[in-house]
């Protein structure tokens, strides 16, 4: 007769169930420092009873009785170490998600406490991309004087060579330290462009989370508080080495010849500037060629010259004209191509609508 399976009727014992009964007996007449019995089952399925659990089944789990039979205490199977390793990614994951809520519910307090209304948050974000565009604007003013000082230097070098006289190192440096100037001012102000960019982000963000903690219908959130979307740098372009950087380097001077009213006026390794504007219709534009640290790749920058940069007076440099060209910068370079002659964006971009880009002010 085989041996019965632990889930035959309780009521048929069976050899398995005679031979518990026999160590019950054995163990209610044995002394008291043995008085637990132990059952456990093999990998075949097969129910096992002792006093004793051996060795090689510790690990494998097993119920431990009373002398009267009943379950005292069950000791799960060890755990494989695919279960450990598991169970410490799923206490991790736990622990980080509960962090975040943390942060998040602190991020709600904080703002709830700061901003009353979605008017409160879009007051703050405008103010902010004020104060930005407050010190483009200074830079902006800054590059001018530093454009017209190397307008000069250069016309002092160009006297000496028509002379005949060799042009002094030191009026060399400076010609040079005001071309790293201008360089420096306008890789700052593609910073506060890109600064911008994230205050617009940021305040998505948070104006989104604000409808929803203060449980604002759409209909009533005004069209001003619409999430602003972060502007497309159509004045920007990215090259990640050399020999691209270079390329587009010269696409970049071409299109400036093609597109400005004015001539080039200065024009160096990574910067070419073409005369200050004198009129409201001109488009006078300087293009640099910003390395970044490692000298791998470069942000190529269009930007256009103001005939002001008074505060205020940001506003009466965007002209129409003027917007078309920096909006067309990015798809020249990018190889859609331009065949449109120098000094015509206005009549090629006419009743186009300004698109978003780095500001032109």
């Amino acid at each position: 007769m085989p041996y019965p399976q632990p889930r035959q009727s309780p009521y048929h014992l069976g050899r398995t169930g005679r031979a518990l009964c026999c160590l019950l007996l054995l163990a209610a007449a044995a002394p008291t420092d043995a008085q637990h019995l132990y059952r456990w089952v093999d990998d075949q399925g097969n129910v096992h009873y002792s006093d004793v659990m051996p060795p090689t089944e510790v690990e494998k789990g097993h119920t431990q009785l009373s002398p009267q039979g009943m379950p005292v205490r069950s000791v799960p199977p060890a755990k494989t170490p695919e279960q450990i390793r598991r169970e410490r990614e799923l206490a991790r994951l736990r622990a980080q998600q509960q962090r975040m809520l943390e942060q998040q519910r602190a991020d709600d307090r904080v703002l709830l406490n700061t901003f009353h209304s979605v008017d409160d948050l879009i007051m703050t974000r405008d103010g902010n991309l004020s104060d930005i565009d407050t010190l483009i604007q200074v830079k902006k003013g800054n590059i001018r004087r530093q454009q017209d000082w190397l307008t000069k230097l250069r016309a002092e070098a160009a006297d000496l060579e028509r002379k005949g006289e060799p042009v002094p190192d030191e009026l060399k440096e400076r010609i040079a330290g005001t071309e790293h100037a201008i360089e420096d001012a306008l890789a700052a102000i593609v910073e506060r462009e890109q600064q911008k960019q994230e205050v617009r982000r940021k305040f998505d963000r948070d104006l989104k989370r604000l409808r929803q903690l203060k449980d604002l219908p759409s209909s009533n959130v005004p069209e001003a508080a619409t999430a602003t979307r972060p502007p497309a740098l159509d004045n920007l372009v990215e090259c990640n080495d050399q020999r691209s950087c270079e390329a587009l380097w010269q696409r970049a001077l071409s299109y400036v010849e093609r597109h400005a009213t004015l001539p080039i006026e200065s024009l160096g390794t990574d910067l070419a500037m073409t005369r200050a504007p004198q009129e409201r219709e001109d488009i006078a534009l300087t293009v640099s060629r910003i390395w970044r640290e490692d000298g791998g790749g470069a942000s190529i920058f269009l930007d256009v010259q103001c005939t002001s940069y008074s505060p205020g007076q940001e506003k009466a440099c965007e002209t129409e004209a003027r917007s078309a060209v920096l909006n067309g910068f990015r798809s020249a370079l990018g190889g859609d191509g331009d065949s449109s002659n120098r000094g015509t964006a206005a009549a090629r971009f006419q009743g186009a609508a300004p698109e978003r880009r780095l500001s032109g002010g």
